[in-house]
């Protein structure tokens, strides 16, 4: 009987967990007069600590329960992306077929959500895609969520663009909010921080950065902390970095987009033209990022094992955004002050962007969505982000590490008298690096698509000839045939998913783009081999 006792035992616990570790002052689904229901790629602190603070909020504003149901599907933001896309196609083709339309994959369900499609100024002028689109775009269609909350400004732009997002209204409601020399900046660091149509706004700061184990750097022998993107293509690295593919995560492809752009500007100030500054740096970054790449132990799928990773010792460094670096520094902390991660961002090696939040469009309960936006955005909610434990007006369990967006934040003494790290100040030292779009913001597809090519799919054949190149001394010839970029120049790369008929690729151009290649970098990879044979 012992036996089926543990058993049982145990299962109780794993039934009651939930309810136990629940936040105090959070409103369970059952005993809620409301919910409002929120997508994110956020982390369980982040979500237990504002799912808490939004129930008192509302419980002293309005008098009313309400429950966040958090919506977390899959592994990483990605995975969020796809998730929304398949609800809004399925929810708007049974909106068409409602309406009495003829569902055709290609025509309408291909363009209904469609960013690039122009619509006439007569819809009498329309083809069925477009009017495909003009319906969804005046439809309350949704996908059966509120609010989508964190995952870097890349998808947010994007879906309000495909017309996911509409207005939730908070400037309208709170104009003095967005006073850029108090609240919320329009743009900063070359950044924009809220859309021109207001579709999403900037919740918090993010920046990209390194994160490293002082334990794991003393027994590989580096010299010291990497303070440089430079620094983590070093051979004294190799198979000692942990990174992310960047198909499956925003965060870690606008690391290396920083990288990249760092490159550029430094070419930029060798003195070249800006054409010829562009292309310098471009193969200037992916050169680094192939480096990188050859370091790496691996390629994750979710960015947040890599300082996970870093604080086990099974990496000794690790491209991360900000907060994930500092959240793992806060929990391997000992009682001496000492901690097994440490995060620090290159100097001219990032700009400050943003994490946003944003109204869905047919959100199910839109009154309480656009409640939670206020209050995230609100100078409550940003104390949230920054303050330490148990500080009044700030996280309840954990500190959760994060920059609030709001200027007013960084000018209260009280505040950053309670503040996390209350040395950091953004918009004093955001100014070092200044993103320019026009730059890569039309490669950040391509740029990630490339490390899959080039450093993913023929990661072993990398890492070897890497090994090879750094036990023969680097020689001059070997190491030119490793660096090959054959057709994949700055310009060249603009037109990377453009077929030869001047088509955009579809799915199985792309896949067929992607093993044609794939296949070149395993043959320039074993030609270095054979090289330095």
């Amino acid at each position: 009987m012992k036996p089926l006792l543990i058993v049982a035992l145990a299962l109780v616990a794993v039934l009651a967990a939930p309810f136990l570790l629940r936040p105090e002052g959070a409103t369970s689904a059952k005993s809620a007069d409301t919910t409002v229901a929120v997508v994110t790629p956020h982390n369980e602190s982040i979500r237990a600590e504002f799912a808490r603070a939004f129930a008192e909020h509302m419980r002293a504003t309005r008098g009313i329960e309400v429950h966040v149901d958090w919506r977390t599907p899959g592994a990483g933001t990605s995975d969020l992306e796809r998730f929304l896309q398949s609800e809004f196609r399925a929810k708007f083709e049974l909106f068409w077929r409602g309406r009495g339309g003829e569902w055709r994959d290609s025509e309408v369900g291909g363009n209904f959500d469609n960013r690039k499609l122009d619509l006439p100024a007569d819809p009498a002028d329309d083809s069925l895609g477009q009017s495909a689109r003009r319906a969804f775009l005046s439809s309350e269609v949704g996908c059966g969520v509120d609010v989508f909350f964190g995952g870097g400004d890349y998808p947010f732009k994007r879906f309000a663009s495909m017309g996911y997002l509409v207005d939730s209204g908070v400037r309208r409601r709170h104009p003095d909010w967005f006073d850029g020399r108090d609240g919320i900046p329009a743009t900063f660091s070359g950044e924009v921080y809220y859309d021109a149509e207001l579709r999403w706004v900037g919740a918090s700061l993010s920046a990209f950065g390194i994160c490293y184990n002082p334990l794991v750097l003393e027994r590989i022998g580096a010299a010291g902390p990497p303070q440089t993107w430079d620094d983590l293509g070093a051979p004294v690295y190799y198979r000692h970095i942990a990174l992310a593919d960047p198909t499956k995560s925003g965060s870690v492809t606008k690391a290396l987009e920083m990288l990249v752009q760092q490159k550029m500007r430094e070419a930029l100030a060798s003195g070249l033209p800006e054409d010829e500054a562009l292309e310098r740096g471009w193969a200037d970054g992916l050169h680094l990022i192939r480096r990188i790449g050859a370091n790496a132990r691996y390629f994750t799928d979710s960015a947040t094992k890599i300082p996970d990773d870093v604080a086990r010792g099974e990496a000794a460094a690790g491209m991360c955004i900000d907060f994930y670096g500092r959240t793992y520094n806060e929990v391997t902390r000992k009682a001496d002050g000492s901690s097994r991660v440490h995060y620090l961002t290159p100097e001219g090696g990032s700009s400050i962007s943003v994490d946003p939040i944003a109204l869905l469009r047919g959100a199910p309960n839109p009154d309480m969505a656009r409640a939670f936006i206020d209050f995230v955005l609100s100078p409550e909610g940003q104390k949230i982000w920054a303050l330490r434990p148990g500080t009044p007006g700030g996280p309840a369990n954990t500190a959760l590490r994060r920059l609030p967006i709001r200027r007013d934040f960084y000018a209260d003494a009280d505040a950053i008298g309670h503040a996390s790290d209350p040395d950091e100040r953004p918009f004093e030292t955001g100014d070092a690096f200044e993103y320019v779009p026009g730059w890569t913001g039309g490669h950040f597809n391509q740029l990630r698509f490339l490390v899959r090519v080039m450093c993913i799919d023929p990661h072993d054949e990398l890492r070897e000839a890497w090994e090879a190149l750094a036990a023969a001394g680097f020689p001059a010839g070997a190491t030119a045939a490793f660096d090959r970029l054959d057709g994949l120049s700055y310009s060249q790369s603009a037109d990377l998913f453009t077929g030869a008929d001047g088509k955009p690729l579809d799915k199985l151009g792309e896949s067929k783009l992607a093993q044609r290649l794939t296949a070149q970098f395993r043959e320039q990879y074993e030609e270095v081999v054979e090289l330095l044979r």
